[in-house]
């Protein structure tokens, strides 16, 4: 075929493939006389935005309120956030040390080959736990550790004034199972008592208070 010839045929096909999409494109919905189809919009996408995160949002609302609050209802909203983590065990504990003040505690540890404290087995055993009547008194550590650490009540050193009841926790069944652990135990006696906080909450939290 001559290049001619072959030039000629492509512009036929050329020219009938741009008359068949014109005339088609006005079939399409959407088309029109006026020219080629218009494009319909693509649907919008869903954009994660970082603040809607849970936990973002958790913390500007607590931004925003933290402007509004005056002392009085920032001091109850503090109390009432505490109070809903003791378990009732823990609030009758905090209730005793109000009342009765100071009590004895002990670490029960392995004393190591030059006399020291080594790896401590328990931790915050204390007699405060009969004395305010608590259902499960093998928990009393447990219970003391989170009052300390939620800075309800805190740790003294050895009060000399509470030897002899010294004397009755290291028989306490949770101090002997302790003890029967370890080779060389030994005792770190410290004193509990309720810390400055815990006394404001305790006063604003007493039931019998008015």
């Amino acid at each position: 075929m001559r290049t001619r010839d072959l030039v000629y045929g492509v512009g036929r096909v050329a020219g009938w493939a741009a008359r068949t999409g014109y005339e088609l494109s006005k079939r399409l919905p959407g088309a029109s006389d006026d020219g080629p189809p218009r494009l319909e919009p693509e649907p919008a996408r869903t954009v994660v935005v970082r603040g809607s995160d849970p936990l973002r949002a958790r913390m500007g609302r607590l931004l925003a309120e933290s402007a509004e609050l005056g002392r009085h209802d920032a001091r109850n909203r503090l109390y009432d956030t505490i109070l809903a983590s003791l378990v009732p065990d823990e609030a009758r504990i905090l209730a005793t040390l109000a009342r009765d003040g100071a009590f004895p505690a002990v670490d029960v540890a392995e004393r190591t080959l030059l006399g020291g404290v080594g790896r401590v087995v328990l931790r915050n055993a204390s007699t405060v736990g009969k004395t305010a009547g608590v259902t499960l008194a093998d928990h009393v550590p447990v219970y003391v550790t989170r009052l300390v650490d939620l800075g309800l009540a805190e740790m003294l050193r050895e009060d000399p004034a509470l030897s002899t009841q010294y004397e009755v926790l290291v028989a306490d069944d949770a101090v002997v199972e302790a003890v029967s652990t370890v080779h060389r135990p030994t005792f770190v006696r410290k004193a509990l008592r309720i810390s400055r906080f815990g006394a404001r909450l305790w006063q604003a939290c007493d039931p019998a208070g008015e």
